[in-house]
């Protein structure tokens, strides 16, 4: 009788202690899952020759010597030496006999009040006040020694008006320069739909500035087709 009573409680016990350990098994949280050893083998990407758009070019650190400033853009420039053997207008002959051949037909309603030059140089050193405003000013932006020596020249404004109805008028510059004597240059700008006061701007600038000097003698005209209806020129012309 003992030894079932003894049988019994070990019964009791063990069942006891299978039961614990199961309610401690189901509140233990998973554990967490191993890491790989080793990473799968990555897979080349198809090839697609237009897969991808070509590489940008180096965007240039500051302004390029190619600017020529903000300013200058208003002017009708010569900034090239052209041929001297190849000019049409070379001499004062050949410039005689082209004014024979021109239309003159001068209107009242159209004239050139004012005409302003200033020479940047490359000396702003200067005690005009106004003047040293006005060559900063030409200069604005310039950095490099390409953008500074581009900037010089003979810088022309014109004004001049028209009193009559609204009109498509060429504005043409004529000049010669220090050191090429007699030659002629010529340049240019339309000026549509011109009626009241209107501007002109021209100017020779960089390389040809250096390979002929500043502008000695100038004739200004204003052109409807073909003919000479106002004009303004240099004492010297």
């Amino acid at each position: 009788m003992r030894n079932i009573t003894l049988l019994v409680l070990a019964l009791a016990v063990t069942g006891a202690t299978a039961s614990a350990q199961t309610a401690t098994n189901s509140t233990t949280p998973p554990k967490p899952p191993r890491a790989p050893t080793a990473l799968p083998t990555p897979k080349a990407e198809p090839e697609n020759a237009n897969g991808y758009a070509p590489p940008l070019p180096r965007e240039r650190e500051g302004p390029s010597a190619e600017d020529v400033g903000p300013v200058q853009r208003h002017f009708v420039r010569a900034s090239e030496p052209d041929d001297v053997a190849s000019t049409e207008e070379n001499d004062n002959a050949a410039l005689a006999a082209i004014k024979a051949r021109e239309k003159v037909a001068l209107d009242k309603r159209i004239s050139v009040p004012l005409i302003h030059d200033v020479q940047n140089d490359g000396s702003p050193n200067n005690n005009n006040a106004s003047l040293q405003y006005e060559l900063i000013y030409l200069n604005w932006g310039a950095v490099t020694k390409e953008q500074l020596e581009a900037r010089l020249g003979h810088y022309f404004t014109i004004t001049w008006k028209n009193g009559g109805p609204p009109t498509d008028f060429i504005a043409r510059f004529q000049y010669r320069e220090v050191k090429s004597q007699e030659v002629v240059r010529t340049l240019t700008q339309p000026m549509p739909r011109v009626h009241g006061a209107v501007r002109s701007y021209f100017a020779v600038t960089d390389k040809a500035y250096l390979a002929y000097g500043p502008v000695v003698s100038w004739r200004f005209t204003v052109l409807k087709g073909d003919t000479v209806v106002a004009e303004a020129k240099s004492f010297i012309w």
